[in-house]
């Protein structure tokens, strides 16, 4: 439809996408990447990162999320908290600072 169009298209016109964008082109980006950590825990900690890009300063990780309903649910902070792990995981593995981003589509 034309409405999905254009959240399509101004999705992929947002700042971060190209961003994203420039860092694939050097070879810095991630996609679709599976991420494991063993927490302090113990516990195996498992996911799959929908986009990771590296700068100078450090790392972006996004994680998109398209449901329509999100404000006032308790989704939306775990949606937070699932991203913030996603970072600390890529921080821990790569040794640098890494930055949480939900994209809400």
């Amino acid at each position: 439809t034309t409405a999905a169009s254009a959240i399509v298209r101004a999705t992929l016109e947002h700042p971060l996408l190209a961003r994203a964008r420039a860092a694939a082109t050097r070879g810095d980006c991630r996609r679709e990447a599976p991420v494991t950590m063993c927490a302090d825990d113990g516990a195996l900690v498992e996911g799959i990162v929908d986009l990771a890009f590296r700068e100078s300063t450090g790392w972006t990780v996004v994680d998109y999320k398209t449901d329509a309903e999100l404000d006032g649910t308790d989704a939306l902070e775990i949606y937070r908290q699932q991203v913030a792990l996603y970072a600390a995981m890529i921080a821990r593995a790569t040794g640098e600072t890494a930055t949480p981003v939900l994209m809400r589509v």
